[in-house]
């Protein structure tokens, strides 16, 4: 088993992720601020166990719960408080007035803190995931940048707000997980579609990334076919080799006549920040790495192998002032569909003369990125178009991706997950 297919592996990345964060958040806590990192378990107890952070005097005075802060039914095992006091947290004592377990650490060792508060919860309380923490948002990979992937995409994108606020939901059925994928995405990316395998595309450059909810085990599979028809196969093994060994997160393997690179999410619990945070990086990185490979052994990206089927070249337009404008309006920042539209003076040919123009190459931008401007344009052909939405991006046919299974044949049987998967 991959450690992009490890479950116990992904934790420990996330785990690591989180304590970096926390221990970023602590250096810079200023006088008298505080922080509480609370397990939110499945119990939806109002005493969970929990470790309070407060800055005071150049220092981080931390505190854990004790029995006195823990439900009745619930109290520390022996061996919790002999992993407490292991760890170096110094136990409650009524004659100094200390109720629960105390430390305190100069403010310049934020990791040491970071780290006591990471193995406190993981290792003392059995946290698995940061996900069943409430940290004030630290819990949560970062802030998530909307980015309109689709041509026709809305001006403004939505942030997801619900999936900040319900930090991980634990999906029972494989059509449970599909609402929950499709929700998060259609909270970044306007008008989310299906293909014809139900796959969600996700376009970033000349490479589109298929989003798919496995239904053999409880996993969202991203892929995407970055090289088609690579022109140089003897190549082709060792440039696998080189990706598998550098790429932290992704995976690459050869299919037909395709290089696939993929990543498999482990969904139990579902987070949908972690979700969008591993989407926004592999649109950020399949066109670069599609780019380069192609470059060592040849082939087309995936979109590059649909404009490759033109059989006539595009008619030249001889009146380019309305480009020009476009280009000009650019300048200024994203032009609005209207000001666009307006430029062509409505005109529905003229303006997918211009997209042809553009895309067969006859027509350069001034330096601005391609698919800007022509975004802009579809934009402006839908308000033309007397309000008639445009379709999906059409992508070419593909081979069904199949990965093998997470558990060994041997392994398989009803009492493996009881989530709704078959076993």
């Amino acid at each position: 088993m991959t450690r992009d297919h490890d479950p116990a592996a992904q934790a420990d990345a996330a785990w690591t992720a989180f304590r970096q964060r926390l221990a970023d958040h602590l250096a810079t806590m200023v006088d008298g601020a505080e922080l509480v990192v609370s397990y939110v378990d499945l119990t939806d107890s109002d005493l969970p166990p929990y470790v309070d952070v407060l800055s005071a005097d150049g220092g981080l005075v931390l505190t854990a719960a004790s029995d006195a802060f823990l439900p009745d039914e619930s109290p520390l095992t022996v061996e919790q408080v002999d992993l407490l006091v292991g760890l170096g947290w110094l136990p409650p004592d009524v004659d100094v007035d200390r109720q629960g377990f105390e430390l305190e650490v100069p403010q310049r060792e934020a990791d040491r803190a970071a780290v006591l508060l990471v193995r406190t919860l993981s290792e003392v309380h059995g946290v698995p995931h940061p996900a069943f923490l409430d940290a004030e948002g630290l819990e949560i990979n970062g802030p998530i940048v909307a980015v309109a992937t689709e041509p026709g995409a809305s001006d403004e994108a939505e942030s997801p707000d619900d999936a900040a606020a319900h930090a991980f939901v634990m999906p029972m059925t494989v059509t449970h997980l599909e609402e929950l994928v499709e929700a998060a995405l259609g909270a970044v990316f306007p008008d989310v579609r299906h293909d014809e395998e139900g796959d969600i595309p996700l376009r970033s450059g000349h490479s589109v990334l298929f989003v798919r909810v496995r239904h053999d085990r409880p996993a969202v599979e991203l892929f995407a076919h970055v090289v088609l028809r690579p022109t140089d196969p003897d190549r082709l093994p060792l440039e696998l080799g080189l990706l598998n060994r550098d790429q932290e997160l992704w995976r690459f393997h050869a299919l037909d006549d395709r290089v696939v690179m993929s990543y498999e999410l482990v969904t139990t619990p579902f987070a949908a920040q972690q979700l969008l945070h591993v989407v926004h990086r592999f649109l950020a990185d399949v066109d670069d790495v599609a780019a380069d490979l192609v470059a060592r052994v040849g082939g087309r990206r995936f979109l590059e192998a649909v404009r490759a089927r033109r059989t006539s070249p595009a008619p030249v337009v001889d009146d380019e002032l309305p480009i020009v404008g476009l280009l000009e309006l650019c300048h200024l920042g994203r032009p609005r569909t209207r000001a666009v539209a307006e430029l062509f003076d409505h005109d529905r040919s003229a303006i997918i003369r211009q997209i042809i123009r553009i895309r067969s190459g006859q027509q350069h931008c001034d330096g601005h990125d391609e698919d800007v401007v022509l975004t802009a344009l579809r934009k402006a052909l839908r308000l033309v178009s007397d309000g008639r939405e445009s379709g999906p991006v059409a992508v070419p046919s593909r081979p069904r991706t199949v990965q093998p299974s997470l558990l060994a044949d041997d392994d398989l049987d009803e009492d493996t997950l009881d989530l709704g998967w078959p076993a």
